[in-house]
């Protein structure tokens, strides 16, 4: 049996439609002598004739395709990166990679020099970013290439309405949009190791490199996108203004007071707890969950439904990797403050992080060498850019320990 290439098959096939189509059109001018008489015969023959056509053509397209050139892939290009770059960073060797970014018309260098990661060690990164991350596995992600993410969203739903079928329409109100603009901010790691190290084999530089640097961002990042103000850093979602129901509007977070600085009020825990729960609309229950440091949530294991005196708090069960409050998710991240008595704190939060919160990410990540500033060792100057802020007000429900 003979091995046929794609060309030499697409040939053989095309030989055989033609010998087909050649039959087949004699068949069908006996049958046309045949049936004349037949209604809409000549039409029918004509759409049959158009479909074979059509198949013949793409029958052509699809073998000019197959005797093109092959065209380079990116794999021999993306291992030619990697280990350009891995030669830079154990040994600080630029030619090549200054050459391959060069060539390829990438952002080789940023402002205060360093050389764009390659694809392997970025994703690498970035799943260690999302695993490290509190808020980040959480909230929603979106990667830019520009300096900020511009967008409109709707504060609120169109009006809608029931109507007789001859009834007049009234006017319906349109949507209130707000348009949010979230920049990013360059944030940086100095990881270093001594030169021995990086010279051994056995040291697999990827990933002490992505290890190093996203643990270093996973940390400062959380903070920012809880804390941050703003200020060449992240909006984070506790540095908003809360208000109560009554005087809440879109810009500032609903909050629910427990009535006493750095503690619940009397024996109204539960209670406090339900209505902050039921404060947030049903909509956005699908995906919620609650956010609270490890010391809060030893405060909260002993809480108990005043009504059925179950536990609110629940531990991990078969299927769920999380405890559960209420029958939703907590998070434990030490980015919230704790609950200290006496003193007015933001300690809970509950909602739907990927709805309310929105972080950005600029595509690329610069590494420099540094084996100079900190002899002897080696310093790797790593940096990126990222953003976050408050996408939906509503979405997300703020428990203030406050009189």
């Amino acid at each position: 049996m003979h091995d046929y290439d794609i060309q030499t098959t697409f040939s053989d096939l095309a030989h055989t439609f033609e010998e087909f189509k050649k039959t087949n059109e004699e068949r069908l001018i006996h049958l046309e002598k045949k049936h004349m008489d037949i209604p809409d015969f000549h039409s029918k023959m004509e759409r049959l004739q158009e479909t074979m056509d059509q198949a013949e053509l793409r029958l052509k397209k699809m073998e000019t395709h197959s005797l093109r050139p092959p065209v380079e892939t990116t794999t021999d290009s993306t291992c030619k990166h990697t280990s350009a770059f891995l030669d830079y960073v154990r040994k600080g060797t630029e030619t090549s990679l200054h050459d391959y970014e060069t060539k390829s018309l990438s952002v080789g260098s940023d402002r205060d020099g360093g050389y764009l990661v390659p694809s392997g060690l970025h994703d690498r990164l970035y799943a260690t970013l999302t695993e490290t991350s509190v808020m980040r596995s959480l909230a929603h992600v979106r990667e830019i290439s520009t300096s900020a993410l511009e967008m409109l969203i709707d504060k609120d739903s169109a009006d809608a309405g029931w109507v007789a079928e001859t009834a007049e329409r009234e006017e319906t109100r349109t949507p209130e949009l707000a348009k949010i603009r979230i920049p990013v901010h360059e944030m940086y790691a100095r990881p270093r190791a001594t030169q021995k190290l990086l010279d051994d084999a056995s040291l697999n530089v990827e990933e002490w490199l992505s290890q190093k640097i996203a643990q270093k961002m996973a940390d400062m990042e959380n903070t920012a996108f809880l804390r941050g103000n703003a200020d060449n850093k992240p909006k984070g979602i506790l540095d908003y203004e809360t208000a109560s129901k009554e005087h809440w509007n879109w810009g500032r977070l609903e909050e629910i007071k427990t009535g006493v600085d750095g503690a619940f009020h009397g024996g109204h825990a539960a209670e406090t707890l339900l209505a902050l729960f039921y404060s947030l609309k049903p909509t956005y229950l699908p995906g919620a969950s609650w956010l609270l440091s490890r010391h809060t949530q030893g405060l909260l294991r002993t809480l108990k439904d005043p009504e059925n005196h179950q536990y609110l708090w629940q531990p991990p069960l078969a299927g769920i990797s999380t405890p559960t409050l209420l029958g939703y998710p907590v998070i434990i991240c030490d980015d919230m403050p704790n609950i200290v008595p006496g003193v007015t704190s933001k300690s809970i939060l509950f909602g739907n992080f990927k709805e309310g919160y929105q972080i950005v990410d600029r595509t690329g990540i610069h590494v420099l060498r540094d084996p100079y500033t900190s002899k002897p060792y080696v310093e790797f100057y790593a940096t990126r850019r990222v953003g976050g802020d408050v996408l939906n007000f509503e979405a997300l429900k703020v428990l203030n320990f406050a009189a």
